[in-house]
């Protein structure tokens, strides 16, 4: 369901609240999230190219992509055009 009702900074702020306090929580965990969609993957994509310097002070970023039918987690690089699957992040500590 789209909604395009124009909360979706609202709904991304309260993640990251989310986020930092349950890795604050559960040190060295990693989690993982996609889109359910490409288009939503591209927005978060961009979000995270968007923020990623003040992400980068807490936590690390990877993203898993596929090439050659192999998959891989690199590190992500907010300069660097790639389609990630998904994208991992684990508090810096």
């Amino acid at each position: 369901m789209i909604s395009n009702n124009g909360d979706i900074i609202k709904v991304l702020a309260t993640v990251v609240r989310i986020l930092k306090a349950f890795t604050l929580l559960r040190p060295g965990i990693k989690i993982i999230f996609t889109g359910s969609t490409p288009e939503r993957m591209r927005l978060y994509q961009r979000i995270l190219k968007m923020y990623y310097a003040e992400f980068t002070k807490e936590f690390k970023i990877t993203g898993l992509v596929k090439a050659d039918q192999l998959y891989n987690e690199l590190t992500f690089n907010p300069k660097i055009v790639a389609s990630y699957l998904a994208f991992f992040v684990q508090r810096i500590y």
